[in-house]
């Protein structure tokens, strides 16, 4: 323990220096590393929720100081595929049919009313970079098709890959079945998935940077989805100190806070040794690196390790409450970026690709423009105001919710400002929340502010009745009144 916390100062100290020196003028083409959680909710990182008393991710602590925090930070989708579809892509998933997360196989995609992957021809961040001139790499999860006949990653534009939930012919995991890590030959591939993605990716930098030419990174992880099998020295490096009871000791050896929380825990100091390399390489000071999460925290109920944390808000992964979609977001670029802020700025997965375009310096034909939802955030990302957005945000989930009913939220949902509406399409289950009032989405405004509903509403269904159709699951929600 006492060298990971030696290794953790000396990241600290050499990263701050960094930053401080010699970063006032990056250049006009920055390299980009998007690192991507897997179910890592609101409160999932300790400088998000510092009185958690398991939460130690200080890495990524580090890295929000030297950068900004946003706070309002919104996926398009409360699952994987379709979140990764709008971060990709720059527009509402289920524009574009992905409605929930892609199989590998064709019968439950039909079931659901998708595709089998990602249309190889919707144009997507990776490929108008790598148009413009930058290596693109790509790491870790896909989830972007599956099946036989889907595209492998580099038909994305993306030069260089390893990934798995793909057909990836670099398959990173070596399990048996590609839509899925559940049958592999290395029970600890999971345990072992944060350091591999990222040796994979420092490798990556380290030749684009010997070839001198502008990088693109994706590096998305599997932690913290199921399953989450660990190495006994990933223990070691995170002991807990309480006890629980284990429902089977023979089996399980470990509380599900510990196996959750070791992993994350893994996941940052996997980020820091990232960091380390970039700093060792001379490349701090030209590359914005941003840090997300596809989605809000998994249910227990689905994976008893899954002991996530969205913070104050109500709802989890697959629920359009604010925990199943509002994530973690930070983004540092040294002399861009101003350090050690924190945003409260609506900002959504959408708003990535005009956005990274921008800080780029990657022209956007109208061809891409006109589909586009999101829109360029540099300004707020520099410190500056938000530009009015022109499109609402909207989310539309239509499957069901596991757990408790409180996260059970309708099927549709649209922000404006500081309201938000839900409501399912049929008209049945209107709420509406001031986002600046409550966090757990239990003042119901909806009787007391009808204009604000029949304007929201009007324009909710309007936008729903052009997104392509498909199965619908009931929102069924609580009987009772809902208290936190």
């Amino acid at each position: 323990m006492c060298a990971m916390v030696g290794s953790f100062l000396l990241y600290a100290l050499v990263a701050a220096t960094s930053v401080c020196s010699g970063n006032s003028n990056a250049a006009a083409r920055p390299n980009v590393i998007f690192i991507l959680a897997d179910d890592w909710g609101w409160g999932d990182v300790g400088v998000y929720n510092p009185d958690h008393p398991f939460i130690r991710t200080p890495y990524l602590d580090v890295l929000a100081s030297q950068g900004m925090l946003f706070t309002d930070f919104h996926v398009a989708n409360p699952v994987c595929s379709p979140s990764r579809t709008a971060f990709m892509t720059g527009q509402f998933p289920s524009t574009l049919g992905i409605f929930n997360y892609l199989r590998s196989s064709h019968a439950a995609n039909h079931g659901d009313g998708m595709p089998d992957f990602l249309n190889a021809s919707t144009p997507t961040i990776t490929r108008l970079l790598q148009q413009a001139g930058y290596r693109t790499g790509h790491f870790g999860k896909w989830h972007l098709g599956s099946t036989p006949d889907a595209p492998p990653p580099t038909a994305y534009g993306i030069n260089e890959s390893a990934t798995y939930t793909s057909t990836d012919p670099n398959r990173l995991d070596g399990c048996a079945d590609p839509g899925s890590i559940k049958v592999c030959p290395d029970v600890h591939w999971s345990g072992k998935s944060s350091g591999l993605i990222v040796d994979r990716g420092i490798e990556f930098i380290g030749n684009a940077s010997k070839d001198q030419v502008p990088f693109y990174l994706n590096l998305w992880l599997h932690v913290s989805h199921a399953p989450l099998q660990l190495l006994p020295d990933q223990f070691a490096h995170y002991p807990l100190n309480r006890t629980c009871r284990l429902e089977d000791p023979d089996v399980y050896t470990h509380c599900p806070e510990q196996v959750f929380r070791a992993a994350q825990h893994d996941a940052d100091a996997q980020i820091g040794r990232l960091m380390s390399a970039l700093d060792q390489m001379k490349l701090v000071a030209n590359t914005l690196v941003i840090f997300s999460a596809d989605n809000g925290p998994e249910d227990p109920n689905i994976y008893f390790n899954s002991v996530g944390s969205a913070g104050p808000f109500r709802g989890q992964k697959r629920s359009i409450y604010e925990g199943g979609h509002r994530v973690p977001f930070i983004a540092r670029y040294p002399g861009v970026i101003p350090t050690n802020r924190t945003s409260h700025v609506l900002m959504s997965s959408v708003d990535f690709l005009p956005t990274i375009a921008a800080f780029t310096g990657t022209p956007l034909d109208s061809s891409v423009v006109g589909h586009l939802v999101g829109m360029d955030m540099t300004s707020v990302l520099k410190g500056g105001p938000a530009a009015e957005r022109k499109v609402n945000l909207k989310w539309d989930w239509r499957f069901s919710v596991i757990g408790n009913c409180w996260n059970m939220a309708p099927r549709l949902a649209i922000r404006q400002g500081d309201w938000k509406l839900l409501m399912n399409a049929d008209g049945s289950r209107v709420e509406l929340y001031n986002m600046t009032e409550v966090h757990f989405e239990d003042i119901d405004h909806s009787s007391r502010q009808p204009d604000v509903v029949k304007a929201l509403s009007t324009e909710l269904l309007s936008w729903v009745a052009t997104q392509p159709t498909g199965p619908v699951s009931a929102h069924p929600g609580c009987a009772m009144h809902v208290t936190p």
